[in-house]
């Protein structure tokens, strides 16, 4: 830990000598010109990004070099008065050489520089090259973590895609966590989806690996993204452009899971129709023992003893069809529909015992829980782009809909095994939700050095939950059974502001006002009625230090609303002595947070990026359980009082060798909670890191292995113990490198992963051991068919559905 702490100290001085050196570097700029251009795709006039950049001198010495940017744009600082040779170079198109140029006084505009697309012919089918996207990339307000080009992400599910992404960590109860907040906003595609929000662990299960093309982490979302989730947003791509007829093909077998993916796409003319089917299963076994003490003023009054062996099976499959309609050369139409359908069923049986002074009370108990769930989904997306680079207008209009269902079936067994009753509490809800967008993008300016983005969305939704507890033994309980109805609507409106202020800085402010309106009505309680605003500000400022340094500061707001699931005062009680049920009563919660980052960008893909950040929140919502004088707890969430964290994380992707590459990331951080109204507080520094390496032994065959490590999390009531788990992968390709079998073993070398947690409250103390049986092995069988021509279509500031059509051409 001391060497970990001395590393990122040095970190912090790197930040602050870069910063103190940036007049410096200005003032010596004086004596050199920037070269730059734009390279683009000569038959599709797609904007390459990635390219390779070299400018030599009149004697062939290499004098500078550089990748385009997301927008296929570069720019290289070189000494004037000099001869030089630019030479472009994109795997799949032919190289370029603008011949001798000379230098003068002024900076030199190549514009664009169109390449010619290289092809070959292989049996009888055009296949283009593609370009492999390095491992992680970084870009003004996100992290992009390309797990398409981590072959270890060919079996398992989203969980275990998320866990490999900077800054990202899962627990081994699959609880997705970014710098230690699970409070995080969950895109599909870019778009915001009900599925996420429902039930974000388990929807991450049902999620094939293989089919997830990328990971984009943004810590400071700009105004364009919705308030909600204080930690940031995570967004998920899981569709990859393409051209012409072509499909991929992925099955998973193994002693956990099986999983099968099918994605195929059809293109003629104008029109361009995909299709995706997933299905997955995944068996869960967890076993866990729990002493749990009951206080009055630190005395003991009773204690609780518990043991259980549960085992879930998640199945669950979707289906998406898309169908885009490109009108003309500007304007795009695309509509589509998915489908989602899961179950979790759980199993298993309970040990209780159960004391204190009055009584003495053991039983045993076989417990079913079954969730499952319908939601369907419509999307209606238009954009239009205008001759102007970087104008656009988008317009997308969302609907869904979602049926839930919950219950438990439990039988307690008294110690002579005569059945004492039965209990049911089924739990039924069913969601409507709609929203519609429009977003536009509009360039000031000969050169579009500054632009404005702004757009307005309206998102409502209803909701209704019906839930009744059934007990063969007692008479119905009025209290325990009962119905809410839940809506919500919410208008927001944003504007962001982009200044390009030259000498290398750019300024980005942005403004999100928000307007909540809540309404839930409960049949054994009060409504429920909440009506706030929130204008939500965002401030982005970023200096580029040369051709490898830029640094960042940002500071943003964001906020979390209660969901039904948050409000629903439905109590489920499969385990009568630890009960779990929403708060009709909570209040929304604001979270401030400022980050100061510098990100290094060196030769062969090396990049490395670190940063030191301070979050805070008055009115946290943390889940709280509180313990009453039969010794039962009722864990509910609630608005706690304060929570701040203050961190520093590093994240680096290197090459020690050509055939290998690393990808590492470690971050330390401080939590602390506090709660007046509860009497409580807690702390601690924390410490999460992980580690990927991918080897490429021969021709068509790699090695991957990678694992992660926390030393756990607290709670404002906990800690929990260590987590880890690690994985090995072996892939080989065949068939001209269009299929590939993949073996990957997960935590191969234990049976179980043991967690241990700690809580404690003024009426209670427990102590709880959980042993998750993860250990498991799988084969992947992935094949790749038709013409495989990837689009270089250039990424729409609001979508990745978009192309590019300027009409301005290279200077000769």
């Amino acid at each position: 830990m001391k060497e970990l702490l001395k590393n990122l100290w040095r970190q912090m001085m790197v930040l602050a000598v870069l910063l103190s050196t940036t007049l410096v570097m200005a003032q010596t700029a004086g004596n050199e010109v920037d070269v730059k251009g734009t390279v683009v795709s000569a038959s599709q006039s797609a904007l390459l990004a990635g390219s390779t950049v070299v400018v030599k001198d009149a004697g062939g010495r290499t004098v500078g070099s550089t990748n385009t940017q997301k927008d296929g744009t570069f720019r290289l600082k070189v000494k004037s008065s000099t001869a030089i040779t630019v030479l472009v170079n994109y795997i799949g198109f032919n190289d370029y050489n603008s011949g001798t140029i000379t230098l003068k006084q002024e900076d030199l505009d190549l514009g664009r520089i169109y390449l010619d697309t290289k092809s070959t012919m292989l049996e009888g089918v055009t296949i283009v090259a593609s370009r492999k996207k390095p491992l992680v990339q970084s870009t003004k307000d996100k992290l992009i973590y390309n797990a398409a080009s981590d072959i270890s992400n060919k079996s398992g599910n989203a969980a275990d895609v998320l866990r490999k992404a900077p800054m990202l960590t899962v627990g081994a109860n699959g609880d997705l966590k970014l710098r230690g907040n699970s409070n995080i906003k969950v895109l599909i595609n870019g778009i915001p989806s009900r599925i996420m929000a429902k039930n974000l662990k388990e929807a991450l299960k049902m999620i094939p690996a293989s089919s997830i093309v990328s990971v984009e982490v943004i810590t400071n979302p700009s105004s364009k993204y919705e308030a909600e989730g204080a930690a940031g947003v995570v967004n998920i791509i899981t569709k990859k452009k393409l051209k012409g007829t072509s499909g991929t093909l992925d099955m998973t077998g193994g002693n956990l899971e099986h999983t099968g993916n099918l994605s195929l796409n059809m293109s003629s003319g104008k029109f361009n129709i995909s299709a995706m089917g997933n299905y997955s299963e995944e068996r869960e076994r967890t076993t866990s023992s729990l002493n749990r003490t009951n206080l009055n003023n630190g005395k003991q009054t009773g204690s609780l003893f518990q043991e259980s062996d549960m085992l879930q099976t998640t199945k669950g499959g979707s289906a998406s069809l898309s169908a885009q309609y490109k009108i003309d050369s500007l304007q795009t139409l695309e509509a589509s529909y998915s489908y989602w359908n899961g179950s979790w069923p759980q199993k298993g049986g309970l040990f209780n015992r159960y004391k204190n002074a009055d009584q003495y009370q053991e039983y045993r108990q076989k417990t079913e829980q079954s969730g499952k769930f319908n939601f369907s989904e419509w999307v209606l997306n238009y954009q239009k782009k205008f001759h102007r680079e970087g104008q656009e207008l988008q317009i997308i209009g969302l609907a869904s809909t979602a049926s839930d269902v919950s219950n438990y079936l439990t039988e307690q067994y008294k110690p002579d095994g005569q059945l004492a009753f039965t209990e049911r509490g089924p739990n039924n809800s069913k969601e409507k939700e709609w929203s519609v967008q429009a977003d536009y993008s509009h360039p000031f300016g000969q050169e579009g050095k500054t632009s404005l983005e702004t757009g307005v969305k309206y998102l409502g939704n209803n909701s209704k939950s019906v839930y009744e507890v059934l007990n063969s033994s007692l008479p119905v309980d009025p209290s325990r059974s009962g119905s809410m109805q839940y809506r919500q609507q919410i208008f927001s409106a944003y504007a962001t502001l982009n200044f390009d202020l030259g000498n290398d800085w750019t300024l980005r402010p942005g403004i999100r006002f928000e307007n909540t309106d809540i309404n839930a009505t409960f049949q054994n309680n009060a409504p429920y009625t909440r009506k706030f605003s929130n204008w939500v500000p965002n401030l982005l400022v970023v200096k580029k230090l040369g051709e490898r340094h830029e640094v960042k500061l940002d500071y943003n707001e964001r906020i979390r609303r209660p969901w039904i699931m948050d409000l629903n005062p439905y109590a489920n009680a499969a385990d009568p002595m630890n009960i779990t049920q929403g708060n009709p009563y909570l209040n929304p919660e604001l979270t401030r947070k400022l980050e100061l980052s510098h990100t290094y960008t060196g030769s062969k893909n090396t990049l490395l990026t670190s940063s030191i950040y301070y979050s805070s929140n008055k009115n946290a919502v943390e889940q709280i359980a509180r313990v009453n004088e039969k010794g039962i707890s009722y864990t509910m969430p609630d608005n706690i009082g304060e929570s701040t964290r203050m961190g520093v994380n590093v994240n680096a992707v290197f090459n020690p060798f050509k055939i290998w590459t690393v990808n590492a990331g470690a971050e330390v951080f401080h939590l602390k909670f506090r709660s007046n109204s509860l009497g409580l507080k807690n702390d601690g520094t924390f410490f999460n890191s992980s580690i990927s390496n991918t080897i490429n032994l021969m021709k068509g065959l790699q090695f991957s292995a990678s694992g992660d490590y926390g030393n756990g999390f607290i709670t404002l009531q906990g800690k929990n113990s260590a987590n880890y788990s690690y994985r090995f992968a072996v892939k080989k390709d065949f068939m001209n490198n269009k299929a590939s079998l993949t073996l990957a073993v997960i935590n191969p070398f234990q049976n179980n992963f043991k967690e241990t947690v700690y809580a404690f409250a003024p009426t209670f103390q427990s102590t709880q051991i959980n042993r998750f049986y993860n250990r498991a092995a799988t084969l992947t069988f992935s094949w790749q068919f038709g013409g495989l021509r990837a689009s270089r279509e250039k990424e729409s500031h609001f979508s990745d559905q978009s192309d590019d059509k300027s009409p301005r051409k290279r200077r000769k």
